[in-house]
């Protein structure tokens, strides 16, 4: 799975201090009354209640109890995953920056209680609904609360995730206006952008993405090219084939004709 829970706690901070240690999981840390310093790498801040900070795999931190504060209590809860660092940058947490101020509320609190109430039942197979409650922890993260002091990647975001979901959507013809809208930017500074990033337009980037998707189409075993044309979003099959043929220059039988000509060579091969 690409994302689970490892295990989760609630306690009153009572110990001066907590660390230098290492973990090999991701533990996100809630201050739920009181102040803590947060060292991480050779860095610190002060938090309060609101704030949080995670713990990644490999990085060594500290954090100590403020001792003007008569209470403080620390809730947290640890995950595991592939999954883990893409998600938490939706919002906005990583292991150059692991904290967040004001950025949760009683809801959160709410989770992590039935999750630790879910954990404390291990005879029970709970683990999908873990996994769902991992998820509504990490959702009850505010992303939007601290956008300013994250402007300076921010506007580089919809550049990472841009390729993806023209991956996923692109046989839905999408125009460039659409894709723009999505990224929440205007037209031309799209087109720009992502030019000058991928080396390629994005009507033409579409375009390779949906070429490529037909060549594999075309390639498995008894796949029709009207299949494949309308497994591609074409209308008919007429537009599918000048399209084809123009970025490859062969038609759709021509290439499924090679193909087949070379699987029983593949076969002796093997």
């Amino acid at each position: 799975m690409g994302l689970w829970i490892y295990k989760s706690g609630s306690h009153p901070f009572f110990t001066e201090k907590v660390g230098p240690r290492s973990v090999e999981f991701y533990s996100i840390h809630f201050v739920a009354s009181g102040k803590v310093r947060f060292g991480w790498d050779g860095s610190s801040v002060s938090l309060s209640q609101g704030d949080l900070f995670c713990l990644f795999p490999g990085s060594v931190y500290t954090y100590v109890k403020d001792c003007d504060q008569p209470s403080t209590t620390i809730t947290w809860t640890a995950f595991m995953g592939e999954q883990m660092p893409s998600i938490l940058k939706h919002v906005d947490l990583c292991a150059e920056r692991p904290y967040r101020q004001d950025a949760f509320g009683d809801n959160a609190l709410a989770v992590i209680k039935e999750i630790q109430r879910l954990l404390r039942q291990p005879q029970l197979d709970h683990s999908l609904q873990l996994m769902s409650l991992g998820f509504q922890l990490i959702h009850s993260i505010d992303p939007n609360r601290h956008r300013n002091q994250a402007a300076s990647s921010a506007a580089s975001d919809w550049l990472e995730s841009i390729p993806g979901y023209m991956q996923l959507h692109c046989t839905e013809n999408l125009s460039v206006e659409q894709l723009a809208a999505w990224a929440g930017v205007h037209r031309s500074h799209f087109t720009r952008a992502f030019t000058h990033r991928y080396g390629i337009s994005p009507s033409r980037y579409m375009q390779q993405l949906i070429m490529e998707k037909a060549t594999r189409l075309l390639s498995a075993e008894g796949t029709s090219i009207t299949h494949t044309a309308l497994s591609l979003g074409y209308s008919d099959l007429f537009t599918f084939s000048r399209a084809f043929t123009r970025y490859f220059g062969i038609t759709p039988s021509a290439f499924m004709k090679t193909q087949h000509l070379s699987s029983p060579a593949r076969e002796e091969h093997h």
